[in-house]
């Protein structure tokens, strides 16, 4: 399985650079940024092979790694 990734282009009021992974909540990235193309957001962007940049998506995937198994319970829909 491959994660989808993408990339700001830089017209948005909150101009964010970087490499994004998507999150799994529709139009938002992992860290929390709005997918949802306005400009006075954080603006359009694309899809993209490169590597994921943002401190903070990989910050949420480190910390994520820690978490055991254990500690929570798995719900199937």
């Amino acid at each position: 399985m491959t994660s989808n990734k993408i990339k700001f282009i830089g017209d948005g009021d909150d101009w964010i650079k970087g490499v994004h992974f998507v999150g799994v909540i529709n139009d938002y990235t992992l860290c929390g940024l709005t997918m949802d193309g306005d400009i006075r957001a954080a603006g359009s962007f694309h899809s993209t092979k490169e590597k994921v940049d943002c401190c903070n998506c990989i910050s949420i995937i480190e910390f994520s790694k820690k978490i055991k198994h254990s500690e929570w319970i798995q719900k199937t829909n």
